[in-house]
């Protein structure tokens, strides 16, 4: 069995780029006293995947990056948007 990991790297950046395009659209679209915890959650996920598909093709920035947003993210997901 042998594995393309060049379709598997341009599809892993394909999607990390469209979930970085809704997730900035989102976040600058934040209402500060309407309700977002699907919102969050979605921003989270989005986060969450880009950081495990930089780990998996090994671009240690932006997983660092990524971890550190995710853990922003994560914070703002918990709050519940208080």
């Amino acid at each position: 069995m042998t594995i393309d990991l060049c379709n598997s790297r341009q599809m892993s950046s394909k999607r990390s780029l469209e979930g970085l395009e809704a997730m900035e659209s989102g976040l600058l679209h934040l209402d500060a006293g309407g309700p977002r915890q699907r919102d969050d959650q979605y921003h989270f996920r989005a986060a969450h995947s880009i950081k495990g598909a930089s780990a998996t093709f090994g671009f240690h920035d932006l997983t660092s990056f990524t971890h550190v947003l995710e853990s922003l993210l994560d914070e703002m997901r918990l709050d519940g948007g208080r």
